[in-house]
């Protein structure tokens, strides 16, 4: 596989058996998954800093608009062991990385970041409407940003694991 085909990102579709949220039914889910090298040793947790934390200024901007002001999302601090980009860290394992965020207009949201295998890494969202004509207008809105914004995300915090390996060999 070369390296442009490597980095891109592609969108799968959720069945029910996907969920690990203990078979809890959800309104909306989508899942996009990316190559990696083999070399990229990051855990889903460091793997989504880089995603969310380190993509280019105006994207993250643009990211933390839509969080707050569009979809509402009562998000923690930036800066926090216990967040990722103000998303409150229920799991973080070695192939498993859980947040959630709550809205008062669109419900609970859960995105799950999983290395499913050494050398793919998989992002799935899910949505559980509080009250479902309102959440589902809003997300008809929201969604095509989030399907657009996604893979980006997955595809910058891929190409940067050259950058990742450098800092921890530096560190060791």
């Amino acid at each position: 596989m070369d390296e442009q085909t490597r980095l891109r990102a592609r969108r799968l579709p959720v069945g029910p058996e996907d969920t690990i949220l203990d078979g809890e039914r959800c309104d909306y889910a989508d899942s996009f998954e990316i190559q990696l090298r083999e070399s990229d040793s990051r855990s889903p947790e460091q793997f989504a800093r880089c995603a969310l934390e380190e993509a280019p200024q105006p994207l993250r901007w643009i990211i933390r608009a839509a969080h707050k002001h569009i979809l509402r999302l009562d998000l923690g601090p930036d800066a926090s062991p216990d967040h990722v980009f103000g998303w409150k860290i229920l799991t973080s394992r070695a192939d498993l990385l859980h947040l959630e965020a709550v809205s008062p207009l669109l419900g609970r949201a859960a995105i799950l970041g999983q290395r499913v295998s050494p050398a793919r890494s998989r992002i799935t969202t899910y949505l559980f409407f509080a009250h479902t004509t309102p959440a589902r207008a809003l997300w008809t809105l929201a969604g095509p940003l989030h399907r657009t914004v996604a893979p980006i995300l997955l595809e910058h915090a891929a190409a940067s694991a050259s950058r990742f390996e450098h800092v921890e060999a530096a560190r060791n």
